[in-house]
């Protein structure tokens, strides 16, 4: 076995390449094959030329992790104990294959809820309305600002899971204090959704209403006004993205969720038809 450690370089050139895991994406063994490429640094840097297939063939079992975010976090404990086993040998190529699968499935979920439901909503919610203002530095700045949260998130991680190994993780998730920020960053993003369903979402039951004359006077009466906002402004677009989400949890298909809104709609001006022949 080689004596060499790991340099700075070869920790950043895994972490780099680490974000083409999904190249060569098959479903026998998902981003097992881009993942493998990513450590071909690693392998060089350790082992001597003839160790070379033997040693990058454990990276050809099924893999798949969010790769972005906290995924990096195994990549950067994996550079540790491969280290490890070149130098000390007292790290076998199944533990790597051990470590590596006990930790793909819990941290794909965290960092498929820190990219998909934290960081991607919120942060394209506030461009959309810079855009939809006629600014166009709302989509540049869109991607500008995702791929440095995403580098500096990844690059963190990474060097958390090199530095601290497997247990320091481990100990981390079992805490339970990453799951409580989670929870907190996720409130802040459906307050996003909220702001974005009530600013973008333009539906309600104006048209509905009618207005009673006698001699003594006359009496108005408007569903929206003077009940619907009076509850709760904003309450039918809230309501209308609750009912989307409820139907596709529900594997609703989408153009029969497309069809309802059209039937809703329908409806809706019907019945302000109907009401305005009593006005």
């Amino acid at each position: 076995m080689g004596d060499r450690a790991l340099r700075k370089s070869d920790l950043v050139k895994n972490w780099m390449l680490g974000y083409s895991s999904e190249t060569c994406y098959n479903y026998e063994r998902l981003q097992a094959l881009g993942n493998a490429n990513a450590f071909i640094p690693i392998i060089r840097r350790l082992y001597e030329p003839e160790q070379y297939a033997e040693e990058i063939s454990k990276y050809f079992n099924f893999f798949n992790t969010e790769p972005s975010y906290m995924g990096t976090v195994i990549h950067g404990i994996t550079a540790a104990m491969e280290e490890k086993r070149a130098l000390d040998g007292d790290i076998t190529a199944d533990e790597i294959v051990s470590v590596r699968s006990a930790l793909m499935g819990p941290l794909a979920g965290i960092g498929d809820v820190v990219s998909q439901s934290i960081v991607y909503p919120i942060l394209a919610g506030v461009c959309i309305q810079l855009a939809l203002a006629g600014n166009y530095a709302g989509p540049i700045l869109f991607e500008i600002i995702y791929k440095a949260i995403m580098l500096t998130l990844g690059y963190n991680m990474y060097m958390l899971g090199y530095k601290q190994g497997k247990s320091a993780i481990i100990s981390f998730l079992k805490t339970g204090v990453l799951n409580q920020i989670l929870d907190l960053v996720s409130i802040v993003g459906l307050m996003v959704v909220g702001s974005m369903a009530v600013n973008n979402i333009s539906y309600n039951l104006s048209l509905i209403g009618w207005e009673v004359q006698n001699e003594i006077g006359s009496v108005s009466f408007n569903l929206q006004t003077t009940v619907l906002d009076a509850l709760l402004p904003g309450i039918l677009p809230l309501g209308l993205v609750l009912g989307v989400r409820a139907l596709l949890k529900k594997r609703v298909k989408p153009n029969t969720i497309i069809l309802i809104m059209f039937v809703l709609a329908f409806v809706t001006v019907g019945l302000g038809a109907l009401c305005g022949a009593y006005r």
